[in-house]
């Protein structure tokens, strides 16, 4: 009898030691079982391609300007920007840039008003204004802005019905025939 009651015991213990090695398992059974059941995206959410007060910056650090921009602004649908003139030879590769960015990649841009200053000394003279709005602008345009965009060597016909020109008294000998090319 004492016997059979020492096997009991050891039984127990081997039936305890056992679930304790099936538990430290669990794991590695659950992640593989995870891998497995895992599900593959079909569909992947639109990115929303409106531009905000929080995106602002992000969205337009990506666009590669020549000219530095020194100040942006974003109000009610209208971007706002000012470039600092270090390059005036890539100056309209960088309005075309900032209007295919606005018009054809942003869908809540309705006027791009772009200033372009010359830095003299610690001051700053403002030298050309542009400012155009969405519905000046046809597709088949569009898709010539883009074109000009990413290749410098097209030239885009900057009609003043597209884009409002104003140069100023100090950008007159620097830009004389630039709205008119």
């Amino acid at each position: 009898m004492p016997i059979r009651r020492y096997l009991s015991w050891v039984a127990l213990a081997l039936t305890g030691f056992a679930v304790v090695l099936l538990l430290g398992q669990l794991p590695a059974a659950e992640r593989s079982l995870n891998q497995r059941l895992s599900t593959v995206s079909v569909f992947e959410p639109e990115t929303t391609k409106r531009l905000t007060d929080d995106r602002l910056v992000d969205a337009l650090s990506a666009i590669k300007l020549g000219n530095r921009p020194i100040r942006v602004g974003w109000d009610h649908g209208i971007l706002a920007v000012d470039l600092l003139d270090r390059e005036p030879g890539v100056l309209r590769r960088d309005i075309a840039l900032l209007l295919d960015f606005a018009y054809s990649d942003m869908r809540n841009v309705k006027q791009v008003l772009v200033r372009v200053f010359e830095a003299r000394g610690e001051r700053k003279v403002l030298l050309l204004a542009a400012e155009t709005r969405k519905s000046d602008w046809t597709e088949d345009e569009l898709d010539k802005l883009r074109l000009a965009a990413e290749k410098p060597d097209v030239e885009l016909a900057w009609r003043s019905a597209n884009v409002r020109w104003t140069v100023t008294a100090a950008g007159k000998g620097r830009f004389e025939n630039f709205a008119n090319s």
